[in-house]
């Protein structure tokens, strides 16, 4: 088996998202999904950092020629799940915002009709 730039720089990427991880439980942020997210991610860049021929299994699996077809099979569907959590909270977080904002102004309104 023979390892590369590419290898270390995987295994380098997976210890940032593991640190990212445990930074989020940390700083008392418990998001579960977060953090699920960050060392499932973390781990399996590490896993394919050190084991860069498990794709040749997967390939196989999926019935596919080439272990870069496999890669970015598998890269891919990664990406959508972490895109789709992404925009999911970013919904989340608008709508908090927006009743945020509406509390803000119920409470200036509150604040004049006393300061009157």
């Amino acid at each position: 088996m023979e390892y590369s730039l590419v290898n270390a720089l995987s295994v380098l990427v997976g210890v940032v998202f593991l640190w990212n991880g445990y930074a989020i439980v940390a700083r008392g942020r418990e998001d579960l999904v977060l953090l699920g997210m960050s060392l499932i991610v973390g781990a399996g860049m590490i896993f394919v950092g050190i084991f860069p021929n498990v794709f040749e299994v997967i390939a196989g699996l999926l019935g596919l020629e080439l272990k870069a077809r496999a890669i970015l099979v598998v890269s891919n569907l990664v990406l959508f799940v972490v895109v789709t959590y992404l925009f999911n909270r970013i919904g989340q977080l608008a709508d908090r915002v927006s009743r945020l904002n509406e509390d803000v102004s119920l409470l200036r309104a509150e604040l004049d009709e006393r300061d009157e």
